[in-house]
C-alpha cells in the first residue's frame, strides 16, 4: 500500500523548516523548498512493514528441510540460521514427510547392512563345503602336525607352513588343507 501526500504551504520560512524536518524525521525524503511563499511538497510514503525487507535468518519454530537434488533432509531447531539453507535450495517440508524420508532412509541403510552380512554368510558355506569336498578340517591337520612337532621335528613343520606362505596352520587357506596334511604326513612318516 502506498500513501502519496501532496502538502501546499504558506508559512514563514520556519514552519517550512520544521515541517521539512518532520517530514524528514519520519523517513520521507522533502523536496527542496525554495521559497516561503507557495512550496508544493510532494512524498510518497509506504507502511515500515512494506519497506522492512524479510531480513530475519532465524527459524521461528523447529522447522524441517528437504533438498529434492540430493533428497537430503535437515531439522533446524528454533533460533538457528535459516535464510542460508533456503537460499541453498532447500525448501520447507512437515514433521511427517520429515519423518517418511528419515524412515526410508534407514530401511536402507538397514537393507545394506543385511545384503552385506547376506554376502558374508554366503561365501562361509562356499568355504564350508570345498572343506566338505575334501573333508579335511583344520583339527585334522592340527592333530598330524602335533605329532610332526612332538617328535622334534618343529623346523620340519616351520619348513612345510613356510612353503605354504603361512607363518603358522591357520594362515594356509582351506582348500590347500589336502595337500598341507598329505606333506605333513610324509614328514611324519605315515602315507
Amino acid at each position: 500500500m502506498k500513501i502519496e501526500v501532496t502538502h501546499v504551504i504558506k508559512a514563514d520560512p520556519q514552519v517550512i523548516s520544521l515541517f521539512s524536518a518532520f517530514l524528514g524525521a519520519i523517513g520521507a525524503p522533502s523536496q527542496d523548498i525554495k521559497t516561503a511563499d507557495a512550496v508544493e511538497l510532494s512524498k510518497t510514503t509506504t507502511p515500515a512493514a512494506e519497506t522492512k525487507k524479510e531480513t530475519s535468518t532465524k527459524a521461528t519454530k523447529r522447522t524441517y528441510l528437504f533438498h529434492e537434488e540430493s533428497g537430503t533432509v535437515l531439522e533446524v531447531n528454533k533460533g538457528e540460521e535459516l535464510a542460508k539453507h533456503l537460499e541453498q535450495g532447500l525448501v520447507e517440508i512437515s514433521k511427517a514427510e520429515f519423518d517418511r524420508i528419515q524412515a526410508e532412509k534407514q530401511a536402507r541403510i538397514d537393507k545394506a547392512k543385511e545384503q552385506a552380512e547376506n554376502k558374508a554368510n554366503n561365501e562361509t558355506p562356499e568355504q564350508t563345503s570345498e572343506t566338505e569336498d575334501h573333508g579335511i578340517t583344520i583339527e585334522m591337520v592340527r592333530a598330524e602336525a602335533k605329532k610332526l612337532a612332538s617328535s622334534g621335528r618343529q623346523a620340519d613343520l616351520k619348513a612345510i607352513l613356510t612353503s605354504f606362505d603361512a607363518p603358522k596352520l591357520t594362515a594356509v587357506p582351506e582348500d590347500k588343507f589336502p595337500e598341507l596334511l598329505a606333506a605333513i604326513k610324509e614328514a611324519v612318516g605315515e602315507e
